[in-house]
């Protein structure tokens, strides 16, 4: 979405005028889900409800300027997004249940460990008995 909205910019600076309605002011509007995008792919979650909410409060602006304003692809993109902030969550979620796991298989491991510290060793016979 950001690559297209940057191209059709760049074209507008060259064909000087706007291209579908999108002109120069435009590239803030696409480094700014660039910004978004770069950020959810790192798993923030606070960046993708920004992405979600700066996606809505345009779309809401285009109905209200240019009716009716939503499109297919506008419903696919807020899905898209929405998805998005539920992967971020999800992968939080993942993330703390996979380091519980680990800590939990780490003491399991250091309790065998000492375990196994107490029990004689098989590779040794035992002392013979005393004699009387």
């Amino acid at each position: 979405m950001g690559g297209l909205t940057t191209l059709l910019a760049v074209g507008s600076i060259f064909a000087g005028g706007p291209i579908m309605g999108i002109s120069v002011s435009s590239l803030l509007d696409a480094a700014l889900f660039g910004v978004v995008a770069w950020r959810v792919w790192n798993g923030s979650r606070p960046w993708a409800i920004a992405g979600l909410s700066l996606y809505c409060l345009e779309t809401a602006v285009n109905v209200a300027t240019h009716p009716p304003g939503v499109g297919i692809l506008t419903i696919l993109i807020l899905i898209a997004l929405i998805n998005g902030v539920r992967g971020t969550f999800k992968l939080h979620e993942y993330e703390s249940a996979r380091k519980q796991r680990e800590l939990e298989e780490q003491a399991a491991a250091q309790q065998a460990q000492a375990f196994a510290a107490t029990m004689p060793s098989s590779g040794t016979p035992p002392p013979p008995p005393p004699v009387n």
